[in-house]
């Protein structure tokens, strides 16, 4: 059984793979010169990547209407532009993204809220961060009795 969190995150990769973003697999194993597309934890290799990490906010004590914080960083090489192409197709995928449903999450509406250079990582890549809203709703056993 997968969970909400599980299935938002996924359902978000798979929507910036179609874009053509990046190369989405759950396994986390990615060919040199892919755009690597992980849930949290930014991979070694390959140059090019994207996390989604997803942070509970709010939730309705009753119902299951629900606000997640998605934070989405990307990272690319030694010239600052690429990673804020990257960042931009990532942007064109899934900001004003509405009535989605992936799994057990209901999608309602995304929204990107800031971005921001992180500047290089250790070996000189260079890597951004953006944060979205996600309002969205839970499945009702989650909630509701």
């Amino acid at each position: 059984m997968s969970g909400f969190l599980r299935d938002l995150v996924d359902g978000l990769a798979q929507t910036i793979a179609d874009a053509g973003a990046a190369t989405y697999r759950p396994t986390g194993v990615y060919k040199p010169g892919e755009t690597a597309l992980t849930d949290t934890v930014m991979p070694d290799s390959p140059d090019r990547a994207i996390v989604l990490t997803a942070y509970d906010t709010t939730d309705d004590p009753a119902m299951t209407d629900c606000t997640v914080a998605m934070q989405v960083r990307t990272r690319a090489g030694a010239d600052p532009r690429d990673v804020a192409d990257l960042d931009e197709a990532v942007f064109l995928a899934l900001h004003g993204l509405r009535d989605q449903t992936f799994g057990t999450a209901a999608l309602r509406f995304m929204k990107r809220d800031n971005s921001a250079s992180l500047g290089r990582d250790a070996t000189g890549r260079f890597e951004r961060t953006s944060n979205y809203t996600v309002r969205a709703q839970r499945p009702a056993s989650d909630r509701l009795e």
